[in-house]
């Protein structure tokens, strides 16, 4: 349906018809003959004038629309009353009777052509229809009357011609509107001339309404958007698909608002994509079977481009999620075995809980994560003693080491860097565990303890086996100053030899 535009059309203003009273046809013949002669020029001119007046009207000039402004007749002159000869009175009366019915006929006239020339302006004779008719046919008796200097038919005729004008005003409005619907039906059948014509009447009766100026743009290239939907829907029948396609989408271009176009357009854009939809899935689950899942995923992505929707693209993207993840599972489960047999068991671990993060529950990835935790933490410990062998001297720490050796030594599928650090490990062991021989000399008189050994008391030569660590020995003796010595028995050293006196008084 055809939007109305709501601007509201300015309308010339309605010239109020007086009817003028006739006076009788002989008196004024009588009356002309009598001033024939005198006012023969003047008669010329006035018919020249009337010709010109005539021929305006009859070829209206396009202009830009002026208001009308109601025009009110000029104030008659008063009647001098002065005496004159009852010789003259009926003469003189007759003079001005015609003056004055001339002058009212030319107002009359004015105002026609004041309200034409505004109707004109908006292509009345395009749409005013029989009114507009019934117009030129007044105009043109009037304008007869008014040569035969018949003025007050000229007069009457004139006022009929101006009531037409205020009549036909009065119908711009729904003129607008039916020229509207018109040029609408023409647009949509494609009919480019007869279009572009209606629309520039429209705009020549609301020079602001925009679906007319916009619709006029349309218009001019109405005819070549239907060529290229004739052209578009050929190819599509020849199955030229990339042709019916730049068709249409060039009708489009032309003309965004043409359903036409953009049904074709979206008609042959469906097709073309049921075609790349079906060559896509097709090349996907060939990719798929060929174990190429990378590329079956890419092109099942992009044909579910093409049906967000589709059932199918679903199923086959969960194939090949599947089997990706499958294959992903089994990549890490090799990268775990490949771990464990060179030994590196924090790598070994890395794998196993990544195959946990995609399923929990499988169970190679259970035990194995158990096995490298255990070995790693096994192997850890095994490193710090070695690396650190000082920390047997600890009684402590020498009998975790031997249970961690102990402990080793039950690891089924040991690898050579295992069995070659548990070696080094045991060896350690043991000789933190064989005694040093030392020999405490003193005075007789000193009281001796060895921290973390025992109370000596006073002695002159003491033989004693003391394992691999550090002694702080202390020795005591009344009135005199205490002596303190811390000595460290490392393994496989040989014999030791300590003296502990107090010789410092206090």
């Amino acid at each position: 349906m055809v939007d109305q535009n709501k601007d509201k059309i300015i309308t010339p203003l309605k010239v109020e018809v007086k009817k003028e009273k006739a006076v009788r046809f002989g008196a004024k013949r009588k009356n002309f003959l009598k001033l024939a002669l005198l006012s023969l020029s003047l008669i010329i001119m006035i018919v020249g004038g009337l010709w010109l007046f005539s021929f305006l009207s009859r070829n209206p000039a396009r202009t830009v629309s002026v208001p009308v402004e109601k025009v009110t007749p000029e104030p008659q002159s008063k009647e001098l009353s002065a005496e004159i000869p009852s010789s003259h009175m009926e003469g003189d009366a007759s003079k001005a009777q015609i003056a004055k019915e001339k002058k009212e006929a030319e107002q009359k006239l004015s105002n026609f052509l004041k309200i034409k020339k505004v109707l004109d302006a908006k292509g009345v004779a395009e749409w005013g229809g029989k009114l507009y008719d019934r117009m030129v046919q007044l105009s043109q008796a009037a304008d007869a009357f008014f040569i035969r200097e018949e003025f007050v038919f000229a007069s009457e005729k004139y006022a009929e011609a101006i009531e037409t004008l205020n009549k036909l005003s009065d119908n711009t409005d729904d003129a607008l509107r039916r020229i509207l619907n018109e040029s609408q039906v023409a647009l949509e059948e494609g009919d480019g001339d007869r279009a572009q014509h209606l629309f520039s009447v429209a705009l020549m009766i609301d020079p602001g309404n925009t679906f007319a100026r916009h619709s006029l743009a349309r218009a001019k290239n109405i005819e070549t958007v239907m060529r290229l939907i004739v052209s578009g829907k050929k190819h599509e029948e020849e199955n030229n698909l990339s042709f019916a396609h730049a068709d249409y989408q060039e009708a489009v271009r032309l003309d965004p608002e043409s359903e036409k176009a953009q049904s074709a357009l979206i008609r042959v854009k469906n097709i073309i994509s049921a075609e790349e939809f079906k060559q896509l899935m097709s090349s996907g689950f060939t990719a798929f079977n060929s174990n190429d899942y990378k590329r079956a995923r890419s092109l099942f992505l992009k044909a579910q481009s093409f049906k967000p929707d589709s059932h199918e693209v679903k199923d086959a993207l969960a194939q090949v999620d599947a089997s990706i993840r499958l294959s992903h599972i089994e990549d890490l489960r090799k990268k775990a075995l490949a771990a464990e047999d060179a030994e590196n068991w924090e790598q070994s671990l890395a794998s196993y809980q990544a195959v946990l993060k995609i399923d929990n529950s499988i169970q190679f990835a259970i035990q194995g994560k158990e096995r490298s935790i255990k070995r790693n933490q096994l192997e850890k410990s095994m490193n710090y003693y070695l690396e650190k062998p000082d920390v047997l001297e600890s009684d402590h720490n020498l009998n975790k080491a031997i249970e961690l050796v102990k402990k080793a030594e039950k690891i089924e599928s040991k690898g050579p860097r295992f069995n070659e650090r548990l070696k080094r490990l045991d060896e350690l062991v043991k000789l933190a565990q064989i005694p040093v021989p030392v020999t405490l000399e003193s005075d007789g008189v000193t009281e001796v303890v060895i921290y973390k050994v025992g109370k000596f008391g006073s002695f002159y030569i003491r033989e004693l086996n003391l394992r691999p660590g550090t002694y702080t020995i202390v020795g005591a003796r009344d009135g005199f100053k205490d002596v303190r010595q811390k000595i460290s028995v490392k393994t496989g050293q040989g014999p030791m030899r300590i003296i502990v006196k107090c010789g410092e008084k206090i």
